[in-house]
């Protein structure tokens, strides 16, 4: 059970949000202005915060700057909640550092997801080993000069939409997202926004091998249940089609971390597992160690 506050001026959104954070199992708090918001963070150090970006004086996004740059508040997610999507409030919530962001009016599954997204179930991690840390790896990693050796000027990625590719500048690393959960996809795009990378999204295994094929990218990160092709195929598959001397780093995305889970990712060449709930500085520091010619992000 996590410890919620949730800082918004509205009665009855601030009733909704706490009917739906008490239905998910939490505990919630509540703040209705920035002000208050701030001193109940410093005071309780909850285990997230609802931020209402549109609030009365100080609104959400300075409120969020201050939370991020306190030392006692810093790595607190904050999800935003803006009752208007607007690409330019989604623009500065990345700017302010919100982990993630949310259109009111809110919906039960998509907070639920969000929630355990950002923070952990203690009781979802079943020990397989070290979540989060480096596995072993099947087959040695090709040397190379420096940068990725499928990195290539000129490159482009998508700007996230499932089918879409879109120009990028030369040098920035090609990322390939597989996820069905249309939530996580959500997240996780926010996710690599945030650090300034961009990706494309693939919403099963199948189509993700197809866009690898199709396409030099520099790290793959895949979701472990998937339709069609889990994640487990999809790395098996990528591995068995690389030309000898080449590696694409796969990194592993699952909710729950199973005993034999690890080992059977090991087996596929899957070079990193990943527990949810998968924060800016696990994912940060999981990019900088497989795409390190882009460490100085």
């Amino acid at each position: 059970m996590a410890r919620i506050l949730i800082i918004e001026d509205n009665a009855i959104n601030m009733k909704l949000a706490t009917l739906l954070v008490r239905r998910d199992g939490h505990t919630p708090t509540a703040a209705i202005d920035a002000e208050s918001g701030l001193l109940l963070a410093r005071l309780d150090v909850p285990d997230l915060i609802l931020m209402d970006i549109q609030l009365p004086g100080m609104d959400g996004f300075a409120a969020t700057e201050e939370l991020k740059n306190d030392s006692i508040t810093a790595d607190i997610p904050v999800i935003a909640l803006t009752a208007m999507a607007m690409s330019r409030d989604q623009d500065r919530a990345r700017q302010a550092g919100c982990d993630a962001y949310i259109t009111k009016p809110l919906r039960y599954q998509e907070l639920h997801d969000a929630i355990n997204w950002l923070i952990s179930r203690g009781e979802d991690e079943v020990g397989s080993g070290e979540p989060g840390a480096q596995i072993g790896i099947p087959v040695p990693i090709a040397s190379h000069d420096g940068t990725a050796a499928r990195s290539a000027a000129g490159s482009d990625i998508s700007a996230g939409q499932s089918g879409q590719v879109t120009s990028r500048a030369p040098g920035v690393p090609r990322i390939l997202v597989a996820e069905d959960n249309p939530t996580n996809q959500k997240f996780i795009l926010w996710q690599l926004t945030l650090l300034g990378y961009e990706a494309d999204m693939a919403e099963n295994g199948a189509l993700a091998f197809a866009r690898w094929t199709a396409a030099d990218y520099d790290l793959v990160i895949t979701d472990l249940h998937m339709p069609e092709r889990n994640g487990y195929e999809l790395a098996s598959a990528i591995r068995a089609a690389e030309w000898p001397g080449t590696r694409t780093p796969i990194l592993a995305m699952t909710a729950s971390a199973m005993r034999g889970d690890a080992d059977h990712a090991r087996i596929v060449g899957i070079d990193e597992y990943l527990v949810r709930p998968l924060n800016l500085a696990k994912l940060r520091a999981a990019l900088l160690k497989w795409l390190p010619a882009h460490s100085d992000r």
